[in-house]
């Protein structure tokens, strides 16, 4: 049975069943168009940065008339409560979208027991994958068969640490622990401690590349890498 999984739960968890497969539309490629007189056609500029996709999810629910209500805010709490998370479709299992909001919508009540919401969730225009939320060494995360991505670093070491990454680099003064989030662009301890300062360099000097890339770390310190493999 086709279903969704929404922060880990699925619809089925919750008593609802999606009516009909949604349609993903494509990310849009972020583009200035440029008139030049006398010229023939125009030219297109663009930074290579996508907009964010809507992706709405028809479905229904039923329960007895005297629990409707009280089933559809069940369902509410369930999309709204933490305004962001990730969006699993069944034939699509390994991979993942990241949700930023949710709008639930107007909820239709088609008879006294069944109700059909329509939830609209605003996605970042790229499709995750499941396996690149896991920790990897780096000699594992050196070549990235998917688009360029934006991983995570967790070096763990005392002193002064140089990640190189294709030629660029950023060091960081390392006390036991540091991650390096490049897609946040922050870096903090692993009890959340921000350390910001701990670093210099740019974040977007540690991106992968698509293809083969090359990773080299001070000697001394351990450091994996969350890959945050992603595909358009």
């Amino acid at each position: 049975m086709y279903d969704i999984t929404y922060n880990g739960s699925t619809g089925i968890e919750k008593g609802i069943r999606v009516v009909e497969r949604p349609n993903v539309p494509d990310p849009k490629l972020r583009a200035t168009e440029i008139e030049i007189p006398g010229r023939d056609g125009s030219l297109i500029e663009s930074d290579d940065t996508y907009e964010n996709i809507e992706i709405s999810v028809k479905l229904n629910y039923m329960a007895e008339k005297e629990l409707w209500m009280q089933s559809y805010r069940t369902i509410k709490k369930w999309l709204l409560s933490k305004g962001s998370g990730e969006l699993i479709f069944s034939d699509d299992p390994d991979y993942f979208y990241k949700v930023k909001h949710v709008t639930v919508g107007e909820n239709a009540r088609t008879s006294t027991r069944i109700g059909v919401i329509t939830p609209t969730f605003l996605c970042d225009p790229f499709n995750y994958l499941v396996s690149g939320k896991y920790e990897y060494g780096i000699p594992q995360v050196l070549h990235n068969p998917y688009y360029l991505s934006h991983p995570v670093y967790k070096i763990t070491g005392e002193g002064v640490c140089e990640i190189n990454v294709n030629g660029k680099s950023m060091t960081a003064n390392v006390g036991q622990n540091l991650t390096i989030d490049t897609e946040l662009m922050l870096t903090y301890r692993e009890d959340g401690t921000m350390m910001n300062t701990a670093v210099a360099g740019d974040y977007m000097d540690l991106y992968l590349q698509e293809g083969e890339n090359e990773i080299t770390v001070t000697e001394g310190f351990e450091v994996k890498a969350i890959p945050n493999w992603r595909c358009l």
